[in-house]
């Protein structure tokens, strides 16, 4: 606008109030985003949506912008929301097996454009979130079923013993087992397979013994 209060003609004569162009536009801001995750702490079996919303319409925007520890977890394709150009959204999937308590998922704006083709600088970034895929273990100590194949042994018998542990173990030997050796014995201890669970041992009664009362156990704290 010109205030011609100030303005003289050759004859002197004044000018009173301003002339003023017609309206234009400025637009030279370049584009931001604001990326929000829809859960913050995500465990085996969940997913969350991400969603980017850009302040104005754009162009150049997809999943060669986005950047996110891919070791961590996937983004699906990117998919429209409405159809200003402004909001996209996708789903972010964990990978199993991960624990971490830092992440965030950006946007590298220098690869989108507006509609008066400002590129934008910078990165736009979510929050943190935090990843718990890891599946939880309960340290349990090694349980043990012991099992005889006989009941009653009489004279010239003997008896299969199994020891069926509920995980794999080692250490275990004939010192942890505990029986009256008066009443009879146990051969060496066979592993039955390879995965470390089963043992089986013959025994044998002592001749001219009667008992009513017998067992065999494991002693536990050297397994």
């Amino acid at each position: 606008r010109v205030n011609l209060a100030g303005v003289l003609d050759a004859q002197g004569n004044a000018g009173t109030g301003s002339a003023s162009s017609g309206n234009f536009s400025i637009d030279t801001k370049p584009p931001e985003v604001t990326v929000t995750i829809s859960d913050e702490r995500l465990s085996a079996g969940e997913t969350a949506t991400v969603t980017f919303t850009f302040r104005e319409s754009v162009t150049g925007f997809d999943l060669n912008d986005v950047q996110y520890d891919t070791s961590k977890g996937t983004l699906s394709a990117l998919t429209a929301v409405g159809t200003d150009g402004k909001v996209w959204s996708a789903t972010y999937t964990p990978s199993s097996g991960i624990e971490s308590a830092a992440n965030t998922i950006r946007v590298n704006l220098a690869g989108v454009l507006d509609a008066q083709g400002n590129a934008g600088t910078g990165t736009g970034s979510s929050g943190n979130f935090v990843i718990d895929t890891r599946p939880t273990v309960v340290d349990r100590p090694p349980e043990v079923t012991v099992a005889i194949s006989d009941e009653r042994l009489t004279a010239g018998e003997t008896a299969t013993v199994t020891f069926t542990f509920s995980e794999r173990v080692t250490g275990f030997d004939l010192n942890d087992v505990q029986y009256d050796i008066s009443k009879g014995t146990l051969s060496a201890l066979t592993a039955v397979g390879t995965d470390g669970k089963v043992w089986t041992a013959t025994y044998t009664p002592s001749s001219g013994i009667e008992s009513a009362t017998n067992t065999i156990r494991v002693n536990l704290a050297g397994v």
